[in-house]
C-alpha cells in the first residue's frame, strides 16, 4: 500500500514546494492598471482572513512577497489585515468597510471569507486562498472564473484518501475515527463526504461532528468522540489558529490529531498532510500585482498545488507507542522530533 504514496512524491526533502498547474482562460476587459495611472498614487490591498490572529504570520509572508515584486509598503502600496475568528459579523463589516473606502484589491482567506467577499465586494478585485471554488459554487470554472473572484484553491479535500491511507498504515487495526467540521464553512460538506468516501474504502467508519466555531472545541467534544469509539480525530483546516486548543484536548481524550497543515504537527498531531501552505499564501502576491497592473480576475485562472507536504510528530508517534514504518517515515519531508 505503501508504494503508492512514494509514487506520488515527486520532490526531496527539503525541496521546494511552489510549482503549480495553471490553465489559462480568456480575455475581458482589463481592471484600472492602479499601481501604474494615476500619477503612481499608492495602491490599498486588505487581507482578510477567516482564522484567528494566530496565524498572523500569513500577513508577513505577503508583505515578503509583494517586496520581492517591488511593492514597498507605505510607499507604492498600503497593507491592512483583519483577522476575524470565524466571526461571520465581524468578516462582514470589515469586507464592507474596505468597499467604502475603495480598496483597490482584496485578499480573503477560507471559503466563509470568500462566499461573503463575494456577496459584499463584487465591485473589488478579490484573491481567494480557498479549498475548493468550484464545489461551493464561487466560481464556475478554475481556467475561466469569469467575475471578480480569483486566486488559488487548496485542494484540501480531495487529498482525504491520502491522508486516512496515512493514518491506517502508522495505527494498524485502524476502523474507526472522527471527522471535525464547522457548521459555518460551506466546504465542511465536501471535506466531510471526501473522508467518508475515503475511510469507506479502507474499511474506516467516519464519525461526523460538526460545530458551530471555535467556541465549541470543549473537552466534552472530544471526549464524545471517544466514547463513540473514534481512534483518532481528522480535523478540517478551518479551525487552523486553533491546533494549540485542539491537540491537547484530543490527546486528553486519547485521540490522536490529523490535519491539512504544518502547524498541526508541530503543535502535536500526529501528522499533516496537505500542500505547503506558506507558498501558497505567498503565491496570492502574484495575483496581487497582476491586477494591478491591469488585468481582470476574470482573466486569470485559479492555480491548483501541484505539491505536498507529509509533516510527521515522531515525538506524539512514540508518546502512542507507534512504530513509524521506514517506508512513511522515508517519504515524509519533515520529521518533528
Amino acid at each position: 500500500m505503501l508504494d503508492r504514496f512514494a509514487a506520488g512524491r515527486r520532490t526531496p526533502l527539503g525541496a521546494s514546494r511552489r510549482s503549480f498547474l495553471t490553465t489559462f482562460g480568456y480575455a475581458l476587459l482589463a481592471w484600472p492598471a492602479v499601481a501604474r495611472a494615476q500619477g503612481g498614487r499608492v495602491a490599498r490591498i486588505g487581507f482578510v482572513s477567516w482564522f484567528s490572529a494566530a496565524e498572523a504570520a500569513d500577513v508577513e509572508h505577503l508583505r515578503g512577497a509583494l517586496r520581492e515584486l517591488g511593492y514597498v509598503d507605505g510607499q507604492s502600496i498600503t497593507f491592512e489585515a483583519h483577522f476575524t475568528d470565524g466571526n461571520r459579523e465581524a468578516t462582514r463589516a470589515v469586507l464592507q468597510s474596505m468597499v467604502e473606502r475603495n480598496v483597490d484589491v482584496i485578499i480573503v482567506r477560507a471559503t466563509a471569507a470568500a462566499h461573503i467577499a463575494k456577496e459584499v465586494a463584487a465591485s473589488r478585485p478579490v484573491v481567494m486562498l480557498v479549498a475548493d471554488p468550484l464545489a461551493t459554487g464561487l466560481v464556475q470554472s478554475l481556467s475561466r472564473p469569469g467575475g471578480n473572484l480569483t486566486g488559488l484553491s487548496l485542494l484540501g479535500p480531495d487529498l482525504a484518501g491520502k491522508r486516512l491511507a496515512f493514518l491506517h498504515a502508522m495505527r494498524p487495526g485502524l476502523d474507526r475515527v472522527a471527522f471535525l467540521g464547522s457548521s459555518a464553512d460551506p466546504n465542511a460538506p465536501t471535506f466531510a463526504q471526501q473522508t467518508k468516501a475515503a475511510g469507506e474504502a479502507l474499511g474506516i467508519t467516519v464519525i461526523e461532528r460538526m460545530v458551530p466555531g471555535p467556541a465549541a472545541l470543549e473537552p466534552a467534544l472530544f471526549e464524545e468522540m471517544a466514547r463513540a469509539g473514534a481512534q483518532a480525530v481528522v480535523v478540517q483546516p478551518i479551525f487552523t489558529g486553533h491546533q494549540d486548543r485542539i491537540v491537547p484536548l484530543a490527546r486528553a481524550a486519547g485521540l490522536p490529531v490529523v490535519s491539512n497543515y504544518r502547524v498541526f504537527a508541530q503543535a502535536g498531531a500526529l501528522f499533516s498532510y496537505g500542500p505547503d501552505d506558506v507558498a501558497l499564501t505567498k503565491r496570492a502576491a502574484y495575483y496581487v500585482d497582476r491586477i494591478l497592473k491591469g488585468a481582470s480576475p476574470a482573466t486569470l485562472p485559479i492555480e491548483q498545488p501541484s505539491q505536498f507536504q507529509l509533516v510527521i510528530n515522531m515525538r506524539t508517534a512514540r508518546a502512542l507507542g507507534l512504530t513509524m514504518p521506514d517506508s512513511l517515515a522515508a517519504i515524509a519531508d519533515e520529521l518533528v522530533e
